[in-house]
This record gives C-alpha cells, sequence and structure tokens, in this order.
C-alpha cells in the first residue's frame, strides 16, 4: 500500500493571501506593467512567492543540470528540457513557485510511489529522478526532476488535420491509461484530474539522449525568446524577473504520425490526486465538461467511480475525433444538460435534488432535458 499522505482537506495550502498581489495566478497585475508577450505565463508572477527567473543556458543543483530548452509552464511552475550532466540525458525540471512549494502534493506522491513494488500499469507513472531547492530573489522553490515528455495527447490531436489517432495507436494508449489508473487505485490513489491534458507521450531515450545540444537544435529548432520591456521605458530595475521570457518549444507530432513503438505515455499532474481512505473530498477540480455529476449532486465523498467517469470521458476522445461532452459556455447547468441528453435521466435520488424549492427543481429540470 502507498505511503503517500495528502493534503487534509479541499482546501488549497497555497497562500492566498489577497492582500499580495503576486500570491494567485489570477491576481491584478501589480506594477511595473510589462508589453504583452504571448505564449508565456504571467510575468507579473515574478515577484515574492511567484516563480523563479531562469533561462536558458542557467546550471541547477551544483551544477549537475543545464537548461537547453523551455517545454512549458502553469500557474504555479515552469517546465524545462534540461540535460543531466552526470547521466548525459535530457530531462525535464519542474521549478515549482515560492508560494506552492511549501506543500506539493504531486511531488509526495511521486516519490512514495517510486517505493512501491512495480506492477502492471506503474510504467505510465512518471518516475522522480530527482528533487532539489533552489533559492532567488522570489524565494525558495521546489524543482522536481522527472523523464521528459514531448507533448500531451490533447496538443498531438491539436496539431493533427482530423485529430485522430491511427485505431491501433488509440487501442494501445487506452490499455495503457486503463492500466495505469488501476495500478494507481490499487495504491489507494484517486488522480482526480484526468484529462487529455495530463496524459503525454514519451520522449523515447534513443532518440534524444545521444543528441547534443547543439545537435538537438539542429534537429528541433532553436529557442525562440523575448525581450521584458516595461511599458513606461524604464530598464528592468530589479532581479525579480528574467531579462528575457522564453517561448515553449514543440518536440511534438501530430497525431496521426505517431505510430506504434511510440504511444509510450506518461500520466502526469498529480496536485489534485488524494487517498480517500484518509481525505473526504466533495468537489472535483478537472475540466468542468469532465467533473462526475456526483461531484454536483451527491452527499457522499468522491471516491474511485469519479476517476472511472474521467477516464471513460477520455477513452472516448482517445479513440474518437470530439469530446464526449461539449458545450460553448460549460456551466454546471450546461454540463448537466450535455449528460443528460447523451446518457439520459440521472439517478432518481440526483434528479430529485440539486434545487431550492419544487420551482426551482422544475426549472432546473427544463435545463436538463
Amino acid at each position: 500500500m502507498s505511503t503517500f499522505t495528502p493534503l487534509k482537506s479541499d482546501k488549497t495550502n497555497r497562500d492566498t493571501d489577497a492582500s499580495n498581489e503576486c500570491r494567485t495566478p489570477n491576481a491584478k497585475p501589480s506594477k511595473p506593467q510589462y508589453r504583452l508577450i504571448e505564449e508565456v505565463e504571467d510575468l507579473h508572477r515574478y515577484c515574492p512567492g511567484g516563480y523563479h527567473p531562469l533561462e536558458i543556458g542557467d546550471n541547477l543543483n551544483k551544477g549537475r543540470y543545464r537548461l537547453v530548452d523551455k517545454l512549458g509552464y502553469g500557474g504555479y511552475s515552469t517546465i524545462w528540457l534540461a540535460r543531466d550532466l552526470h547521466r548525459a540525458r535530457y530531462v525535464a525540471v519542474k521549478a515549482i513557485t515560492a508560494d506552492a512549494s511549501i506543500s506539493t502534493p504531486g511531488a509526495s506522491l511521486l516519490s512514495s510511489l517510486g517505493n512501491s513494488p512495480l506492477g502492471l500499469g506503474s510504467e505510465i507513472i512518471p518516475r522522480l529522478l530527482d528533487e532539489f531547492w533552489i533559492a532567488g530573489p522570489n524565494g525558495k522553490h521546489r524543482c522536481i526532476v522527472t523523464p521528459p515528455a514531448r507533448m500531451s495527447l490533447f496538443d498531438a490531436k491539436e496539431a493533427s488535420t482530423f485529430g485522430l489517432f491511427h485505431l491501433d495507436v488509440a487501442r494501445s494508449i487506452t490499455a495503457r491509461l486503463i492500466r495505469g489508473v488501476a495500478f494507481l487505485h490499487g495504491q489507494d490513489i484517486v488522480h482526480g484530474d484526468l484529462h487529455l491534458g495530463n496524459i503525454l507521450v514519451q520522449f523515447p531515450r534513443e532518440v534524444i539522449d545521444p543528441l547534443s545540444t547543439a545537435e538537438l537544435y539542429k534537429k528541433y529548432g532553436e529557442p525562440n525568446s523575448e525581450a521584458v520591456i516595461r511599458l513606461d521605458g524604464k530598464l528592468l530595475s530589479s532581479n525579480n524577473i528574467p531579462g528575457r521570457m522564453f517561448i515553449p518549444s514543440w518536440y511534438g507530432v501530430p497525431s496521426d504520425d505517431i505510430i506504434l513503438g511510440e504511444e509510450k505515455i506518461l500520466l502526469s499532474d498529480f496536485g489534485e490526486s488524494f487517498n480517500p481512505h484518509e481525505t473526504a473530498r466533495f468537489s472535483s477540480k478537472t475540466l468542468p465538461l469532465l467533473q462526475p455529476p456526483e461531484a454536483r449532486f451527491s452527499n457522499e465523498p468522491l471516491s474511485f467511480p469519479s476517476d472511472v467517469w474521467t477516464l471513460a470521458c477520455t477513452i472516448w476522445e482517445i479513440l474518437g475525433q470530439r469530446p464526449l461532452f461539449e458545450a460553448f459556455f460549460a456551466t454546471p447547468d450546461h454540463v448537466t444538460a450535455e449528460q443528460v441528453e447523451t446518457l439520459g435521466v440521472l439517478p432518481p435520488e440526483w434528479w430529485e435534488s440539486g434545487a431550492d424549492g419544487a420551482n426551482g427543481l422544475i426549472t432546473k429540470r427544463a435545463r436538463w432535458i
């Protein structure tokens, strides 16, 4: 059994003090203002508690990891492709914001799963290769090192003209995903956020590791960056923010270009994972259209069936061209209406609940059918 100890409530453990504009990714920008750079993280989060300023060429963890490119970013981290100079291989380094580094359940889970016996499906769980801390002008940042991935399944479908995988590839991905989720459940872990964006295609070691940095750039292209410029024309006055912002590079291929042997996947983003035997969770934080109906209507805490729901929705999208549920505005009522239209009316105990008074219930039912 896994020794992972998740957070004990639904409340995030990150500091969300509204008095500090840098504490959350949705906070209002603070002065100074910067010229817009598209496809990068929020520049105003480069402040105390926020992102660590990194640039390609930086050496981390006593010179072991040299950053060679940027892979992506999120609300609480930036992800970089780095060369492990000790092992002559490429790795992914996730640098977490200072405020979120205090508690990182995803890293704790990967560490505990790494100590669990290997089993069928464990191959899609990323191995935690290393973990270290760096100190900078914005605080202390936890960094986790994992094998690199070339793209998500979502990005692969988006890059394709028809948004489809070859059938044999789709079947293989589906089988790997089912086994991986079953392995997690066997360790008493609910992933909590299954969708195509959190399923990554592995970067084959034999393809990337033999390449020098120069050969990597020749094969996939040089990194792109833009200078950080203040709108008031003044020079950058602090080292909280890097002088240049790097746009994440594309190492992927369209979904219909993936062949058998290239479809090995990794499951990512364990920030919403929890042990239902230890944590009572009543809300789902995954994409609105994938949230299971029990998250809205049931008084029982979420458990493994909520993962099975999102797993089924994800499998549909892997095998098909479009998602199972679609709505232009994914409000709770629109989502429920999609579920009812596709699968039929809700179970009786849910169909009779979920509204304030009889008139409200009738109104809501009308929206769902």
